[in-house]
């Protein structure tokens, strides 16, 4: 079995066969953390580091892009939990996108009283996204 492993890249990810994939990169002054796979007792760990990694070397306002996990146990809302507390002493924020009802679903069965940001997609969560998107679909 493959142990969980980050890939660090400024583009997008290449698909990585195994179970869990953590890549970051950057929009304007936000980060984008994309995660694919399961989040689970045994990624989490590593889910972890790398969004620290983000939050301390990189940029503190983060948006962690949820589209491609396949499943999240309550161990990774405590990992997006303690990254955005991280986050926040350190001058920014964390927010969830792409997660859809599975999240809100994860939220309410583990009863989880810190605040988490979710947006429905990637472009909602990003605030330097909206202005390009406003340009390009304006017609002239």
């Amino acid at each position: 079995m493959k142990t969980p492993h980050a890939i660090r890249s400024a583009r997008r990810p290449a698909v990585v066969s195994g179970p869990f994939v953590c890549s970051w990169s950057s929009v304007g002054d936000c980060a984008i953390v994309r995660v694919a796979g399961t989040v689970d007792v045994r990624t989490a760990p590593t889910f972890a580091h790398e969004l620290h990694h983000v939050i301390t070397t990189k940029l503190p306002r983060l948006v962690v892009d949820l589209r491609r996990v396949t499943a999240m146990e309550a161990t990774g809302l405590t990992v997006l939990a303690d990254a955005h507390e991280l986050a926040v002493r350190n001058g920014g924020w964390l927010r969830a996108s792409g997660a859809g009802q599975w999240l809100a679903d994860l939220l309410r069965a583990t009863g989880a009283d810190r605040p988490l940001e979710h947006y429905p997609t990637l472009a909602e969560a990003l605030p330097a996204y909206r202005p390009a998107i406003r340009a390009v679909t304006s017609h002239h």
